[in-house]
């Protein structure tokens, strides 16, 4: 049995998914895992690597890459999560989320609000790369569509001082023209966004909205509005690093090689969900349903705690939507229950139990009269596997 130390830096949240791509593989394999926390002191490899006497090493260097700057890795193969700032030393092979199309989705999702201004918030070290590449296709997204940009750029004392950081990106809002659209380079940073524009009593996100990366629920769901956010896909860049490094003490891959992991998908909250044509009773139902759709939620018990009657919410929202409660309620289970399909590690009949289908054969049922397919059909077309692009 081959043994692997996993280096973590990240927050808890995004490394619980990249250690469960990694685990997949390696219990596949039948590797044993050396978890490490590396998130805040720099770990002493010699006696780490005399201890474990490890065969790979897997390194999250998304949070403090320098961490592992000039390490005395020797002969032992090693892949990079997110090196996107370069670790000073041998070249590793690579995985990474693509910072590009990260920005593109987050940048569309503002200008479908129509913002007369966008501003960008990076890293409290904007010279680190996966903050610089966004910061650059903003840049070049916002000359395209002739929009001012503002960049903020928070400092190292931001960084351990939630109240000073917050106050900073008050006074540059405060400024900025409005309707303004904010992509924040992480979901604390984003976090911090809204809680300075609520400071600032503007309507989020009809003046400012905010969106940011990574979809830490811990974070987005407790925000007050609820922070949109880009989601990578962690999983898939923790198995393909696994993969890669099996390729690499296999001897199969080079220094060079790098594996770029396009984002999954837009998680859409209350920081950027237009509210101009919504009234708070909507608003708040659409809240509901996104967060209770897959509990057995239903359009009766959504009416009862707004304190009108259930035919007018169904009446207000159907002429802000377009649909029915139920049927907002049922695109929302199917929409989780798809989720889970691209993934492709749950079983069919675990997926409609907790989507709130009594049976598989229930589930089943309203999906082919939804897509004309079987659950399991559409699977076989839509799961993500192999989606990571090979470069160099």
């Amino acid at each position: 049995m081959k043994t692997v130390i996993v280096f973590r830096t990240g927050t808890l949240g995004v490394w619980r998914e990249k250690y469960n791509g990694i685990a997949t593989y390696a219990r596949a394999v039948e590797w044993e895992l050396k978890p490490v926390d590396a998130r805040n002191s720099r770990p002493d490899f010699r006696q780490l690597f005399e201890y474990w006497k490890p065969d790979g090493i897997i390194i999250d260097a998304s949070g403090n890459p320098r961490m592992f700057d000039n390490a005395k890795f020797g002969k032992i193969p090693v892949v990079v999560m997110n090196p996107e700032s370069t670790i000073v030393g041998s070249p590793h092979p690579s995985v990474a989320s693509d910072s590009n199309e990260i920005t593109k989705l987050a940048a569309s999702e503002l200008l479908e609000l129509n913002p007369s201004s966008l501003a960008f918030i990076e890293w409290f070290d904007p010279s680190i790369v996966w903050s610089a590449v966004k910061r650059t296709a903003m840049e070049k997204i916002t000359r395209m569509h002739g929009l001012p940009l503002t960049i903020i750029t928070p400092t190292h004392k931001d960084a351990d001082n939630p109240a000073r950081l917050e106050k900073r990106i008050e006074d540059a809002l405060a400024h900025l023209p409005r309707p303004c659209g904010i992509f924040a380079v992480t979901d604390m940073i984003g976090a911090a966004a809204v809680s300075a524009a609520a400071r600032l009593d503007v309507r989020i996100p009809d003046d400012i909205a905010v969106i940011s990366v990574d979809d830490d629920p811990e974070i987005c769901e407790n925000c007050v509005p609820s922070l949109s956010s880009v989601r990578p896909d962690f999983l898939q860049l923790g198995t393909s690093a696994a993969r890669l490094l099996d390729d690499a003490m296999s001897g199969r891959c080079g220094h060079d090689v790098k594996v770029i992991v396009p984002p999954l998908r837009i998680v859409r909250r209350a920081s950027t969900r237009s509210t101009q044509t919504y009234d708070r009773n909507v608003r708040n139902a659409l809240e509901t349903i996104r967060l209770g759709a897959c509990t057995g939620i239903t359009p009766a018990k959504i009416a009862e705690s707004f304190g009108i009657s259930r035919r007018m919410v169904e009446l207000k929202f159907k002429a802000a939507t377009g649909k029915t409660m139920g049927d907002a309620i049922l695109d929302q289970r199917l929409s989780v229950a798809c989720d889970f399909l691209k993934d492709g590690k749950t079983a069919i009949s675990a997926i409609a139990n907790f989507c709130g289908w009594k049976s598989d054969i229930a589930f089943r049922k309203v999906f082919i009269s939804r897509f004309g397919v079987s659950p399991r059909e559409w699977q076989r077309t839509h799961r993500q596997i192999g989606s990571a692009m090979h470069q160099g």
